[in-house]
């Protein structure tokens, strides 16, 4: 039986040696290469990228023979690279299209392909459902790919993800000011690709943690949130750092413990950065969450007079955002921040030098800036809840998501009930509860804010219940 291939919030994934192999890459290439033709700036080349995971270089290496063999030219990583150099090439470069074979924060066993338009952002629903749909034709037909051999392969062309990118955005970061202020930085790249472009950036500033080549990841899931950043909490909590930097397993996602070993939430992560974007750099425009994201962000929308746009979770919706004129920046829940100057598309990389920049300029430690934020558009406590089911579970859960009404919560009047993806309820004071099945892992999500953790924690609590978990 032919393995059903489907995209989810951000490209398609599968485990390794069961469905994530030769043939299906495969098909994926193959479908894409015939979609080629009808594809903006159809014509020019694609840039191809990888991380460090089980069958990445592999799997890049098959779907540059494709798509070379369909006689269109390949820039192929040398190496391994985070996911925004792609972008960053595809952008620059013009290009009609990029790939990474990535399956960003997902457990080790897992691996997957994302897509990046002519934009250099990820790839829409427009972009993808035709893809599956030609997969599903090709099946049909009984269409086999084509391919080139990989040596001598005049298509074929490489580049070093530790090159052009990381001169770009030396451009765009006052690296000088940073190491003006002797900053001792540890960095926590998760085993990921991330791994050696902090220390290539900033020097001896920087001490790096994790970045052997794992192909378990140390047993750890690639996620810049606890319990896997626990270990450089625990370092951060010696006072021998400034701050720690965080980036995911294909670096496009970002995370930050301060100089006393707390976490910095990527909601605050994603408010300080605006900060920084509006007060410090002077710039403005429309400003993009996704539906899982904090109320601190409509408030500094309020506060600086900029649009705020909802959309729902993954950049799949937020990248295409992103190319309406006068856009500030997008961002989301998970992590990712994006910047359309630099790239439509999440840089951890980028992300964690903003924020040093940010802790420059200001002459404040991190720990200081998210306290005055706070103090400024807080309080506000967050927590999420993943619960793994069975498909069938989740079928479930989705029929309950349909009759859920909270009309109120703890006295607090419900305001607004969104359904652009789950259902999101919010409350009079500013609170909000949002239940949504996620789009990447077999799972169920429950995401609450508000003022007090022991808020959250009932919101939580009552949200469970009413999915019967």
């Amino acid at each position: 039986m032919v393995t059903p291939i489907a995209f989810g919030t951000d490209g398609w994934r599968a485990v390794v040696g069961e469905d994530f192999v030769p043939a299906n890459i495969e098909r994926v290439a193959q479908a894409f290469c015939d979609l080629y033709p009808q594809l903006e700036k159809t014509g020019q080349g694609i840039a191809i990228g990888y991380d460090r995971r089980n069958q990445s270089p592999e799997a890049a290496a098959l779907f540059a023979e494709v798509v070379t063999g369909n006689g269109i030219p390949v820039l192929l990583s040398q190496d391994y690279c985070p996911t925004p150099c792609v972008s960053w090439l595809v952008k620059t470069r013009g290009l009609t299209a990029g790939v990474m074979i990535t399956a960003s924060h997902n457990p080790p066993k897992w691996n997957g392909i994302k897509f990046k338009e002519s934009t250099g952002g990820a790839a829409s629903t427009d972009f993808v459902r035709p893809i599956e749909e030609q997969i599903r034709k090709n099946d049909g037909m009984g269409k086999k790919a084509k391919r080139a051999k990989f040596e001598e392969n005049a298509l074929l062309t490489t580049f070093n993800g530790f090159g052009d990118y990381l001169t770009a955005i030396r451009n765009l970061i006052d690296i000088d000011l940073i190491q003006r202020q002797n900053y001792r930085v540890l960095i926590e790249p998760l085993f990921g690709a991330g791994v050696g472009f902090f220390p290539k950036l900033l020097g001896k500033a920087v001490e790096e943690m994790h970045n052997a080549h794992d192909l378990n990841f140390g047993g750890l899931h690639p996620e810049p949130i606890p319990p896997y950043v626990n270990e450089a909490m625990e370092r951060m909590k010696k006072g021998t750092y400034s701050c720690c930097l965080i980036t995911d397993g294909d670096a496009d996602r970002a995370g930050a413990i301060d100089e006393k070993g707390n976490f910095v939430t990527t909601h605050e992560i994603y408010s300080l950065l605006i900060k920084h974007a509006v007060e410090n750099k002077k710039l403005t425009g429309t400003i993009i969450k996704s539906i899982s994201t904090t109320q601190m962000i409509d408030r500094l929308g309020k506060k600086y007079g900029c649009n705020v746009v909802t959309t729902p979770v993954g950049f799949r919706y937020i990248s295409p955002a992103m190319k309406e004129p006068g856009v500030l920046c997008g961002g989301e829940e998970s992590g990712g921040y994006a910047f359309p100057y630099h790239v439509p598309e999440r840089d951890g990389v980028f992300s964690g030098l903003l924020l040093l920049e940010l802790m420059a300029t200001m002459k404040k430690s991190l720990g200081q800036l998210v306290a005055d934020l706070q103090r400024d558009v807080g309080p506000t406590t967050y927590r999420r809840i993943d619960t793994h089911l069975t498909q069938d579970q989740i079928a479930t859960a989705r029929a309950k998501f349909e009759t859920l009404d909270v009309p109120s919560f703890d006295g607090h009047r419900m305001v607004k009930h969104t359904t652009i993806d789950g259902h999101h309820f919010l409350f009079d004071d500013d609170a909000w509860l949002l239940f949504r099945a996620s789009g990447t892992e077999p799972l169920v999500r429950i995401y609450a804010e508000a003022r007090t953790q022991d808020h959250v924690d009932a919101m939580l609590a009552f949200g469970k219940k009413l999915l019967g978990l």
